[in-house]
């Protein structure tokens, strides 16, 4: 019966992108088939469908024109006399309009199939093509018929969006959940919880209205904040770094207080009870499960959640399920017997102590509250149990860039809000950070220090040494991380996944990557033993390489989400009546619309990355999974892929809509239509634009091209 199931599940998805793919072209040629009758033009043949080397399911005639259903089901197309998009057969199309004129015309009427000049005016034309042809028409009916296929895109598009409000639509809500470590954002002061009212002065309606700020390009965006009722104003500028597909403020979207599938990540079963994990089960059975509350007290958003749970940081809490008591365990980060460099002080957050005692990128921590030998890597949660402990003040002794040395006591703020951005979407985590002390720092790919490491487990006869500088690192016996081409190793040109320039990331491998490794099993379905393999170079330029198993009992880090993964907090919003739902319809429709013209804009100047498209494959994985994910859902990625139809199409490159829109508009303004032999050469140009661009989105598709 699963299987079965398995089986419709997977029809019901294909048929769905079937449908989708071909009625946004189906509509189109049929935009241009109703007009092209209405002003008399002979449409030759109406396909939905393709009929390649004359395959067909079904044909049938009626009138002049030709109807089927091709056997190649990749949309449909309309075949007008005297129209060809075809470049190499442009020109014989014309001279067969020609041809039918002439075969049409009376006895004794003389035929001139190249008149000079052309005077203007639909007379002429008709005595040059056939009356039928699209040649033969005047310039705005020649022009009604172009834009009639984009016209039935954008409609295709409001009706899609119309119905999708109909349905009901969900959005993530316009508020911030977790911000990146010495980002924009973090800089600026943004923090967990915080609601964004408005974006450049426009109500902010949904998460999403942020994302299209940073497509469009934009370097600065001036936010307006309600942070449990106070309302302020922020300016964040955007960032870009090496291997980012567009540009970010370092945001991710708020997190609401239900568990996704009811249960934890199986990657952290291991550390709950039976019992516990037996609960959970049998409560997600009836009702989803939404967290109440965190040690007894009740908790209402996820920033409420984040703080009681923080607060008790490495010790096991008691969650309240639908009235049900649960103890959470806490879950100990995987570590490696290496401790890396403290790098330098990667941010600054504004208006803290630390800005205001001088404080700037490029100096570095030496030591806190007299400890010098403190991981880099752990020091966010040393700064938070100092938090816990209710510890107002630390002692930092600071390197400054030109090398003097600084004791300094700076105001440590009861912030417990931890960045952890473990989500790839943000990229890497060259940065780590603490909101309570106000600085972000990074951290070197220099060993600084080396516990105990089992001589059987070094795959050379050297162990790693103080200074030895980490080139590389591979998962050995290990399922692939993100996705099909994810994670097997990163060196100084940058993890392969998320690019970052010059140095290996070590703060995104060992606090993300590692964390979330799975080791792979054998046949007899038994895992194997994970390893770290670190690729070292001596300071003399001697390479070796470590072979190291991570300590999965760490006494003194913890997992920040105790395996949880929480559903994003949705708003949903239903059309009270269809007026309601044509209206926000026609509204996405114009911001989709809009959307696809800066987005050409941000890719021509260079702050979107052309690595950012989607090809036919994608486009196709994107439908069938959203197809599965709901109706409404489906008709808004319609109601997407309508309007972006509809402006590429209007894109002044022939063959494309837009480019017979310029050819004609050349025709009015000289009163005569341009060179054949022009046009023929302008149409290859263009056709060669539109396969050169299918075949780069194509590798995108087939990762041929590293996505970052």
């Amino acid at each position: 019966m699963d299987i079965l199931a398995t089986i419709g599940t997977v029809a019901y998805g294909v048929l769905l992108v079937i449908l989708g793919l071909n009625a946004l072209i189906i509509v189109h040629e049929l935009g241009h088939f109703i007009v092209a009758r209405l002003c008399g033009v002979r449409c030759e043949k109406f396909y939905i469908w393709f009929d390649f080397w004359g395959l067909r399911i079904f044909r049938f005639k009626w009138g002049n024109t030709e109807y089927g259903l091709g056997l190649f089901p990749l949309g449909g197309y309309l075949k007008m006399l005297g129209q060809e998009d075809n470049p190499g057969a442009i020109q014989a199309e014309i001279e067969r309009a020609k041809l039918q004129a002439e075969q049409s015309e009376s006895p004794g009427k003389a035929y001139s199939p190249h008149p000079s000049p052309l005077p203007v005016g639909e007379g002429t034309l008709s005595s040059v093509f056939a009356p039928d042809s699209f040649l033969s028409k005047s310039i705005p009916q020649r022009l009604a018929i172009i834009v009639a296929g984009v016209v039935m895109n954008i409609l295709f598009a409001v009706v899609c969006g119309a119905g999708a409000y109909m349905i009901g639509v969900q959005e993530m809500v316009p508020a911030i959940g977790d911000v990146m470590p010495g980002s924009p954002a973090w800089k600026a002061g943004l923090q967990t919880g915080d609601r964004i009212t408005a974006i450049d002065g426009k109500p902010a309606r949904a998460y999403a209205d942020v994302l299209k700020k940073m497509i469009e390009g934009e370097k600065t965006v001036k936010l307006s904040i309600d942070r449990q009722g106070e309302s302020m104003t922020i300016d964040v500028s955007s960032m870009k770094r090496p291997g980012d597909l567009f540009p970010r403020i370092g945001i991710l979207p708020l997190p609401s207080l239900e568990l996704i599938a009811g249960t934890v990540g199986t990657r952290w079963e291991p550390y709950y009870s039976a019992e516990t994990l037996k609960t959970l089960k049998k409560l997600s059975e009836t009702n989803p499960l939404v967290l109440e509350k965190v040690n007894g007290q009740a908790v209402n958003r996820f920033a409420e959640y984040q703080d009681a749970q923080l607060n008790k940081i490495g010790q096991p809490i008691t969650c309240t399920f639908g009235g049900v008591d649960v103890e959470i365990p806490a879950i100990p980060m995987r570590e490696i017997p290496v401790r890396f460099k403290m790098g330098p002080i990667a941010a600054v957050l504004t208006g803290s102590d630390a800005e205001k005692q001088g404080i700037v990128p490029g100096d570095t921590i030496l030591s806190v509250d007299g400890d010098a030998d403190f991981d880099p890597l752990k020091l966010p949660q040393i700064l938070l149990r100092k938090v816990n402990a209710n510890q107002e003040t630390v002692e930092l002794v600071i390197k400054k860039a030109s090398g003097t040395e600084q004791t300094l006591t700076l105001e440590l703020k009861p912030n417990r809000f931890l960045s952890d951005v473990s989500s790839p979407a943000l990229g890497t985590r060259e940065a780590l950070g603490s909101a309570a002390l106000g600085l972000a720092w990074s951290v070197e790919p220099i060993i600084a220090a080396v516990g105990e490491i089992n001589a059987t487990e070094l795959q050379t006869q050297d162990a790693p040494k103080i200074g030895d500088k980490l080139v590389g690192v591979t998962f050995s016996n290990c399922e692939r991380l993100l996705d099909k081409k994810s994670f097997s190793i990163t060196s100084e040109k940058g993890l392969y996944i998320h690019s970052i320039g010059s140095k290996v990331d070590v703060p995104y491998i060992f606090t993300y990557l590692l964390q979330n490794a799975q080791p792979q099993k054998n046949k007899q379905g038994v895992e194997k033993v994970l390893s770290v393999k670190l690729h070292l170079e001596s300071p003399d330029g001697t390479a070796k390489t470590v072979v190291v198993k991570p300590i999965s009992e760490s006494t003194d880090w913890f997992q920040l989400d105790r395996g949880f993964d929480l559903k994003v907090e949705l708003m949903p919003f239903k059309a009270a009546g269809i007026g309601e739902a044509l209206h926000k319809g026609m509204e996405k429709t114009i911001d989709y619309s809009l959307l696809v013209y800066k987005s050409v804009n941000s890719l021509i100047n260079g702050s979107v990355s052309p690595r950012a498209l989607n090809g036919p494959v994608g486009i196709v994985g994107m439908l069938y999974t959203i197809a599965l994910s709901g109706r409404a859902e489906f008709l808004m990625l319609l109601c997407l892929l309508g309007a972006n139809l509809a402006v590429i199409n209007l894109l002044p490159i022939p063959p494309l809509d837009g480019g017979l829109v310029v050819f004609l508009a050349y025709e009015g303004i000289f009163g005569r239509p341009p060179n054949e032999l022009v046009q023929v050469i302008l149409s290859y140009l263009g056709l060669f634009l539109i396969i050169l661009l299918m075949v780069w989105t194509l590798a995108l598709d087939l990762s041929c091209i590293p996505l970052f």
